[in-house]
């Protein structure tokens, strides 16, 4: 399988860990879409990453889509979210608070990076920031009252690799140390070496 994206994209990177985690082999090829416009419209027609080239030539694109096709193949007893429900619907509760915060993230970094100084709406980039700031705390609230233990599942794969991604893109901006329990969720599996194989410094270091 072929990886599109680059790590700074918590999209991205949660693919690869999940990847990691499974233990399904994957090349990567570190595209953005403005960098590498054309090229990622040959396997997303929308021109977004990350998308996931099969061994049989098939591509699929958008994380969701990505890590669900994984949980398929890796079967109910591997799979990283649960099969059942209510465990099931729990844990996408979960994700969707995850995902709108890296939606919001993004959304106030472009504003701030993508716009000359003069041109940045500074009341859109706070509405963004306190959307961030109402999703970092309910899940903070969640991960206190239920500590993860020593597996991983998509929840913690991927509000670990969203907080790596809040404390590079908009450290300046928001107070991490405001959320401990995501701290502490971060500090526990930062350094395991599923996580440290895709850290966004390694696209940096490649540049």
């Amino acid at each position: 399988m072929i990886l599109i994206g680059r790590y700074l994209s918590p999209y991205t990177r949660r693919v690869a860990v999940s990847l990691n985690v499974l233990g399904m082999p994957f090349e990567r090829r570190p595209l953005t879409a403005w960098h590498n416009l054309e090229d990622v419209r040959k396997v997303n027609p929308v021109g977004r990453i990350p998308a996931l080239i099969l061994d049989d030539g098939e591509v699929l694109f958008e994380s969701s889509a990505i890590l669900d096709h994984l949980d398929q193949v890796a079967g109910p007893k591997r799979a990283l979210l649960p099969p059942q429900e209510p465990d099931r619907r729990a844990d996408l509760r979960i994700l969707a608070v995850c995902l709108g915060v890296m939606d919001k993230a993004a959304a106030a970094r472009y504003e701030m990076v993508m716009r000359p100084e003069d041109k940045i709406h500074q009341p859109w980039v706070d509405h963004n920031l306190g959307q961030v700031r109402s999703g970092l705390a309910w899940l903070d609230a969640h991960f206190s009252h239920r500590p993860e233990g020593d597996d991983l599942p998509q929840t913690v794969i991927s509000t670990v690799v969203m907080h790596d991604f809040l404390e590079i893109a908009l450290a300046d901006h928001l107070e991490m140390d405001r959320y401990p329990a995501l701290g502490a969720l971060s500090r526990k599996w930062r350094d395991a070496d599923i996580f440290r194989a895709t850290h966004p410094d390694i696209d940096t270091k490649q540049e």
